[in-house]
């Protein structure tokens, strides 16, 4: 009797798994937004991420220039590590989007640490308060160099623009790193890097977002009391019937500043405002939409104009990188256009220096040591 019902038992097991074989729940479908995130990551991370590379590209361009003018200035050494800084700025973001967005989203592999991540989003918010840092330093020496043209070298010496070039490289990233330790079971303090509560704190960024903008309105003041510098400069020469270059150079380098502090407003600022707007306790914080997509999207390509833009203003109106450019790179690149005897480019290159003193000198040259740096 029990050799018969455990021949049934078995009977109805093989014989019901063969009739109702247990399949694996299927997969939900992805929901409309859902795909719509994975188009937008599959087509633009990967154009993105290209922008990175011309731009980090073009800055490095700029960069090696340094190597072939012997001049050293302030405003020069400040202007090369901005680029610089532009340059790695690129790499954190082009590396930071393939890992962060690209690998798990379109590849699908998931995260088996959040270590590198957390590094990245240090050395990235690190980038941009390095790259404000810079344009205070640069306004500041602007603002120096017309007030006191005659010994504003004395003031600010090249070794102490390198110890505040190290200061406002090394300063940010490890200030965040140090605070992304400092959390009990979060961060660097866990074994997987795993909880971020603390750098999605409202007070946390509310910080970050207040030295951004005390820097800011500190670079504008120094650039509206250089135009109050120019213009008192200008209404003596007018006074004294004297040549109207030093004004002239003067209004030049403000227009440069305010190029290269103006696409630092258009390609920072709006991923400022995401930055506190995705806090904890704030209106995006959490939220998951095609919408705020497309807006991380915008924000990322306004930085990389950036990027892109800032060679280009070195290029046309920094004259020893202009000089480097045009003379050594693309002469030859396209000699017949570009040749160190074509007259437009030779006059071009005769433009007089804007960080000269405001009197009238000759324009100065990269083969020249003793000359100072210029802005046109």
């Amino acid at each position: 009797m029990i050799f018969r019902r455990l021949r049934i038992f078995f009977f109805l097991q093989f014989f019901g798994n063969c009739q109702n074989p247990q399949r694996p729940k299927p997969k939900p479908s992805p929901t409309m937004d859902q795909t719509i995130k994975y188009f937008l990551y599959e087509i633009c991370i990967p154009s993105i991420i290209i922008l990175c590379v011309i731009a980090a590209g073009l800055n490095i361009m700029v960069f090696i220039s340094r190597g072939y003018c012997k001049m050293k200035s302030a405003s020069l050494e400040l202007t090369y590590s901005l680029a610089l800084s532009d340059t790695w700025t690129s790499i954190v973001i082009g590396v930071s989007l393939f890992w962060n967005s690209y690998k798990p989203v379109v590849l699908q592999i998931p995260h088996q640490s959040f270590c590198f991540p957390l590094t990245l989003e240090a050395f990235r918010t690190g980038g941009l308060l390095t790259g404000i840092f810079h344009l205070v330093a640069l306004a500041f020496t602007h603002y120096m160099t017309i007030k006191r043209p005659f010994d504003h070298q004395k003031v600010l010496p090249i070794r102490t623009i390198h110890i505040m070039m190290l200061f406002m490289w090394a300063t940010p990233p490890l200030a965040l790193m140090i605070y992304f330790a400092s959390w009990k079971g979060q961060g660097y303090q866990n074994e997987k890097c795993m909880g971020i509560a603390f750098y999605e704190n409202f007070f946390f960024r509310a910080a970050i977002s207040l030295i951004i903008i005390i820097l800011i309105i500190t670079t504008t003041i120094f650039y509206i009391k250089m135009l109050q510098k120019i213009t008192e400069v200008r209404n003596k020469t007018a006074a004294n019937n004297a040549a109207p270059g030093a004004s002239a150079r003067g209004r030049r380098t403000v227009i440069t500043a305010v190029l290269i502090f103006g696409t630092f407003l258009i390609g920072w600022m709006p991923a400022s405002i995401m930055y506190i707007l995705t806090a904890e306790d704030m209106p995006l914080y959490k939220k998951q939409s095609v919408y705020i997509t497309i807006m991380s999207i915008v924000v990322l390509v306004n930085i990389m104009g950036k990027t892109l833009t800032n060679p280009i203003i070195y290029a046309t109106r920094i004259p020893e990188i202009h000089q480097f450019v045009f003379q050594k790179l693309l002469w030859r690149l396209i000699p017949g256009k570009w040749s160190p005897n074509n007259a437009n480019n030779a006059s071009s290159l005769r433009r007089q220096s804007e960080m000269e003193p405001l009197r009238m000198t000759a324009a100065p040259r990269c083969s020249n040591p003793n000359t100072h740096s210029v802005m046109l």
